[in-house]
Order: C-alpha cells, then sequence, then structure tokens
C-alpha cells in the first residue's frame, strides 16, 4: 500500500518497489539531485516524466509489482 505521506505519490510507489532514488535517476537518465527534487516537487517536463515512469515500471514489474498505468499517477509538477 502506498504511504500517503509521502512528498509525491512517485516516492510512495518507488519506496513501494524498494528502489533507491540513485537507482531511479541513473536508470531515467537525469541526475540523482535532479530526481530528489522532482521527487519533492519541482516542476518536471514531460518528456522527464515519462522517463522515470518507464524506469519506474521497469523496476516494479521485475519486482512482482503492477506497472502504474498513468503519468498523472505520479503526481507530478508537469510542464
Amino acid at each position: 500500500m502506498i504511504d500517503m505521506k509521502v512528498s509525491t505519490p512517485l516516492k510512495g510507489f518507488r519506496e513501494e518497489a524498494k528502489i533507491i532514488q540513485f537507482d531511479m535517476a541513473v536508470n531515467a537518465g537525469i541526475r540523482p539531485n535532479t530526481y530528489t527534487r522532482i521527487e519533492r516537487g519541482a516542476n518536471v517536463s514531460y518528456t522527464t516524466a515519462m522517463a522515470i515512469l518507464k524506469t519506474l515500471n521497469t523496476f516494479r514489474v521485475n519486482c512482482g509489482l503492477s506497472p502504474v498505468e498513468r503519468v498523472e499517477d505520479l503526481g507530478l509538477k508537469i510542464v
């Protein structure tokens, strides 16, 4: 179950799959500090949001979890 006390739903989805921020960032092709800011609510481009979604779903499926269906479900501020 997703912990609703987290910064964004993205963080909850990531933690549910036991993925560290560094691995998410590197696999999504962004800097770790940029990923941390995005997870805390900073603006993100649609292209980067889709890269994060694809990376997240790869990890989630490999862990036996269901993928997140829509980028909007991540709770990101897409600009």
